[in-house]
C-alpha cells in the first residue's frame, strides 16, 4: 500500500544550520539568524552522527505531530514557501520514514554545526526519521504551486493504511494534491540530491576561504564553459549585425562591446552547462554595469557545452525583475592605524 503525506515548514537554502525563515510562530518569535535560535527545521537535512535524518515538523493545530498506527515505510514530502514570492516549492522528501507522533530531542551529533562544533544554548527537535533524503537545491526551486488544503495546515496525509475522510470532496482533495506532488517529484528527480551531507550539495557559507569554489566544478571546468558562452554570445550577436568588441581584460563591468552602427551594447556573460538560469555577479558587473548602465546587458547562456546553447539577453530591468540577487559574501580589510 502506498504512505504518503507532506509536511510544511520554513523556508532555507539548504537545511543544515542555515538561517529559516517564514512565518510560523516559532520563527516569527524567534526570528531565525545565526545570532537567535533558528527554527528546528534548520537542520532537516543534514544527518546526524548515526547517517539518520531526523526531521521538524511545525504542529498542526498548535499541539500534534504527523502520526498513524502504522508509523513505518512513509514517503514524506517536504513543501516550503519563499518568503519573497507566492506558492510553495518542494524543497526535498524523504523515503521509507518513520513517523514518531511526538517531538523527541536528537541523538547526539544533531546540535553540532556543519563544521562540528557544538552551538551551546540551543534546542532541537524532531517527529520524523528517514534514513533516506532527496534535497532539492535552491536554485531548482523554481516551479512553485498553490492550494488551499496545503495553505491551511501543516501537514496532511494523501494515502495510507488507517486514514478516514470526512467526505467524497475531501477525498478528492487529497487526490488532487497527491497527482500535483508525483508529477513535481518526477520532474525534480533528476536535480534531487540523493542523501546530503555536510558536503554534498555545496553550501557556500561553509567554505570561508572560497565561497565561489563548489560553484560550476573544478576552474579547469569553469573556464571551458566560460568560453563556450562567449562564443554562444559573440555567434548570437553578429547573427543580428553586430560586431564584437572583447573587454575581459578590461574593469568596466561588462565583458564585450556589441556595435551596430550608432547603437552600442555592453554585454556581460553568464554561462552554465545545466538548463537552470544560475549565476553570480561581482561588485564591478553589479555596481558598475546592472545599477547605472541602460546600455549593459546580461547574456545568459544554459546548456553551454552542448551542441546548442541557449542564449537569453536581459536588460538590467527585465534582470531585476526575474532574479532574486543579494550578496554572498563580505570582504574584510584591515583598517590602517595611525601609530602615535
Amino acid at each position: 500500500m502506498k504512505k504518503i503525506l507532506w509536511v510544511k515548514f520554513g523556508w532555507s537554502k539548504y537545511y543544515r544550520g542555515d538561517p529559516v525563515d517564514g512565518n510560523f510562530g516559532w520563527l516569527i518569535e524567534n526570528k531565525g539568524s545565526r545570532t537567535k535560535k533558528p527554527g528546528h527545521e534548520a537542520y532537516n537535512f543534514l544527518p546526524a552522527s548515526d547517517g539518520s535524518y531526523y526531521v521538524y515538523v511545525p504542529p498542526q493545530s498548535g499541539t500534534s505531530a504527523p502520526s498513524n498506527p502504522d508509523p513505518h515505510g512513509w514517503t514524506v514530502v517536504c513543501l516550503a514557501k519563499n518568503p519573497k514570492h507566492p506558492g510553495v516549492h518542494i524543497v526535498g522528501w524523504f523515503e521509507d520514514a518513520t513517523l514518531i507522533g511526538d517531538w523527541l530531542t536528537p541523538p547526539d551529533g544533531r546540535d553540532a554545526n556543519p563544521t562540528g562544533d557544538v552551538r551551546p544554548g540551543y534546542d532541537w527537535s524532531y517527529c520524523l526519521k528517514s534514513d533516506t533524503a532527496f534535497f532539492i537545491p535552491p536554485e531548482h526551486r523554481t516551479s512553485p504551486f498553490s492550494d488551499p488544503s496545503v495553505r491551511q495546515g501543516k501537514y496532511s496525509f494523501l494515502a495510507g493504511p488507517n486514514l478516514i475522510e470526512r467526505n467524497a470532496k475531501a477525498e478528492a482533495n487529497k487526490a488532487r494534491v497527491l497527482g500535483i506532488l508525483e508529477a513535481k517529484m518526477k520532474a525534480l528527480a533528476a536535480v534531487a540530491v540523493s542523501n546530503p551531507d555536510a558536503s554534498n550539495p555545496p553550501d557556500f557559507d561553509l567554505d570561508e576561504t572560497n565561497p565561489l569554489g563548489g560553484f560550476g566544478g573544478t576552474p579547469e571546468q569553469r573556464k571551458k564553459i566560460e568560453k563556450a558562452a562567449e562564443r554562444a554570445v559573440i555567434a548570437h550577436y553578429r547573427a543580428l549585425g553586430y560586431k564584437p568588441t572583447d573587454m575581459t581584460k578590461v574593469v568596466c563591468g561588462y565583458d564585450f562591446c556589441f556595435s551596430k552602427g550608432r547603437q552600442e551594447l555592453h554585454v556581460e556573460v553568464k554561462g552554465t552547462s545545466g538548463s537552470v538560469e544560475h549565476f553570480y555577479l561581482t561588485r564591478n558587473e553589479f555596481n558598475n554595469g546592472l545599477m547605472i548602465n541602460e546600455k549593459w546587458r546580461l547574456a545568459m547562456v544554459t546548456n553551454a557545452l552542448t551542441d546548442k546553447p541557449a542564449v537569453k539577453i536581459y536588460t538590467p530591468k527585465e534582470l531585476k525583475q526575474a532574479f532574486d540577487i543579494e550578496p554572498l559574501c563580505f570582504e574584510a580589510n584591515l583598517i590602517p592605524r595611525v601609530k602615535s
